[in-house]
């Protein structure tokens, strides 16, 4: 017979909706008065799409947490490279590279203090390449230490800079595989007790006393689910992964392990997506999985807050990054989502206003070769309609304002004239204002207003792409137009974009840098990330919340500023230049137009909105007492 306790004094919160505003907590049980159910909170595993890599590349080692994140080394292609990323949770920026380029290389420590082990530097595996390096990063650069004691590749890490560890791996010749382990005492390396398993293309997690390793390759038989335990002093072979492969993305301690991702080598398809967690006793498979199954990873962070990127995926040398959340939130991550399309194609147009109301105006609509328009249509945040024309068709001309209250200004009129007239629009029509000082086109603007706006940059004289670039600077009131503070680089609208208001403007340029107005002078800041110049990108945003999308040649890349850096963020579906931008407040915004192949007619009508990252309280469960 069954035995019942009476509960006492013990009450359910009673609630109108599945929050309640005030503390959340796992197993907290409720009853929802509107659906009438009894109901719990349950913590959810998911991955989530994180701002991809600059570089994409595959064998890159790793250190840090999912919110302080560490790329370093690996493979783009060709040979090894030393580019150095770091994460703040959302994207990635550059920094300092490593001394000696490497790939397969191994990494521990933190995002400020890491340290990167050896690896090698040849194209294909070669006997000579094995590395023995040792570097200390600093969280600005990296510093040569004492060497490992066995060169070596494909390694397991654990620990910190001032307690290390690795084991494993491949040494010379190739292929050798090494059951070696090596500490490192802040100072030095030394071998210590061999792993159990030997074996490569493992990988680890914990520290130096309390460190594990799994996975990996172990010969012709192809990968292993092997795991073993370090205390400090030898090894233990404990349960082994469910899934047996090697290069596996990992985090976590000891006893509370995260490994994801790897290759499944020989089975179909090579690269897995699986996520299996330990718990000190047993590895069980996640229903998480990546949502792009990869190998040759990087992987950092706890069991419950891990990072994934780069690597091999159905395409070599990824940039893409996931990130692993245990929660009782729910995460939707960043993204450009399609919008309605232009009725106009078009590329080198004056965009403004905001995401829901939006405005583009002018431009060209074909080429090779330019075809101006006077054009304009206006967004409401699903669907282009066809607004009054300008007065004046041009291409290359700066806008600033909203959809209902802007002004349109200089540009390039048939016969590559430098235009100087401007004309404001008040929702309906175009009415000719007055003329801007200077004609030029491939201006830049910006603003609030049309009583309120900045029109900089642009070329003069020349030849149809060609001429000389400026620096000038002129600011409307409504009623003229006057000389502002001179740009400390000279710029065109073909090389970027700007966003802002009258005294708080930016100017974004891959090739010309980066530049802030404060309303009187020109203050240039940090640059964007990219290697190659990022001509021609959309803009949206305010000067401190910004997005730059698209470059030359026809790339979708995407960098968010902060008024501070620069990061990435998701790439657009559609690779363009020279398009069009709204969005008075960021992250939120809308690139449209602009060019996207080499092929005729060059120019596209594609739309995409922008859409931060979110998180909501959703991981609710109905108790069934059926």
């Amino acid at each position: 017979m069954s035995t019942y306790q009476e509960l006492k004094g013990l009450k359910v919160k009673y609630l109108s909706a599945d929050t309640s505003g005030d503390r959340l907590q796992e197993g907290e049980i409720f009853y929802n008065s509107s659906d009438f159910n009894l109901k719990a909170f349950a913590a959810t595993a998911a991955w989530h799409s994180g701002g991809p890599l600059l570089t994409a590349r595959a064998q890159v080692g790793g250190a840090g947490t999912q919110t302080a994140a560490l790329a370093f080394g690996g493979y783009p292609g060709g040979s090894a490279t030393g580019i150095t990323e770091e994460y703040n949770g959302t994207g990635w920026s550059e920094s300092g590279d490593l001394n000696t380029a490497r790939r397969e290389l191994a990494g521990l420590g933190i995002q400020t203090d890491a340290l990167a082990v050896g690896g090698f530097i040849s194209p294909s595996p070669d006997a000579n390449l094995q590395r023995d390096e040792t570097e200390n990063y600093n969280g600005t650069s990296w510093s040569e230490v004492n060497d490992l004691t066995t060169a070596k590749r494909t390694h397991g890490s654990a620990g910190t800079t001032s307690a290390g560890l690795v084991f494993g791996g491949n040494t010379s010749p190739h292929p050798s595989y090494t059951n070696q382990t090596e500490e490192w005492d802040g100072t030095n390396w030394s071998e210590q007790n061999n792993l159990n398993t030997t074996r490569s293309h493992l990988s680890g997690a914990g520290t130096q006393t309390a460190a594990l390793g799994f996975g990996g390759y172990i010969g012709g038989s192809g990968g292993t689910g092997a795991t073993e335990e370090y205390d400090g002093s030898s090894w233990t072979s404990v349960n082994s992964m469910n899934t047996a492969r090697r290069t596996i993305g990992p985090a976590g301690t000891q006893t509370a392990a995260l490994g994801f991702g790897g290759s499944r080598v020989p089975s179909s398809p090579t690269t897995s997506n699986a996520t299996e967690q330990y718990d000190g006793t047993t590895w069980t498979t996640s229903p998480a999985t990546l949502s792009l199954g990869r190998r040759d990873l990087g992987g950092c962070g706890t069991q419950s807050t891990a990072l994934a990127f780069a690597g091999n995926g159905p395409s070599p040398n990824v940039s893409s990054t996931e990130e692993f959340t245990v929660s009782l939130s729910a995460t939707t991550a960043a993204a450009w989502s399609s919008g309605g399309n232009m009725n106009t194609s078009r590329r080198y147009m004056a965009g403004l206003g905001t995401r829901p109301a939006a405005l583009a105006a002018g431009g060209s609509t074909s080429s090779p070769g330019l075809n101006e328009t006077a054009n304009s249509e206006e967004y409401n945040g699903s669907s282009w309609t066809e607004g009054n024309n300008l007065n004046t068709a041009r291409v290359g001309l700066g806008g600033a304002g909203s959809q209902t209250s802007s002004i349109a200004a200089g540009g390039r009129t048939p016969g590559n004239i430098e235009e100087v007239s401007s004309e404001e629009y008040n929702g309906s029509s175009w009415t000719a204002t007055p003329n801007l000082n200077t004609g030029r086109r491939y201006v830049a603007g910006f603003g609030a207003s049309e009583t309120a706006a900045v029109v900089v940059g642009g070329t003069t004289g020349g030849a149809p792409g060609a001429g000389t670039k400026q620096t000038a600077t002129e600011e409307y009131n409504g009623s003229s137009w006057t000389a502002g503070g001179s740009m400390n680089t000279a710029k065109t609208g073909t090389d970027g974009n700007s966003v802002g208001t009258e005294t708080a403007g930016l100017y974004i340029t891959g090739n010309a840098g980066v530049e802030e107005y404060n309303g009187t002078a020109w203050t240039e800041v940090n640059d964007l990330n990219r290697a190659a110049p990022g001509n021609g990108g959309g803009a949206c945003g305010i000067q401190t919340s910004a997005l730059f999308a698209g470059a030359t040649p026809y790339a979708g890349t995407t960098e968010s500023y902060d008024g501070t850096s620069f990061i990435t963020a998701p790439s657009l579906a559609t690779g363009r230049m020279y398009s069009g931008g709204a969005g008075a407040s960021s992250p939120t915004g809308t690139i449209f137009g602009g060019r996207h192949s080499p092929s005729s007619p060059r120019t596209t009508n594609v739309t995409e909105e922008f859409t931060p990252e979110s998180t909501a309280t959703r991981a609710v469960k109905t108790i069934d007492f059926d």
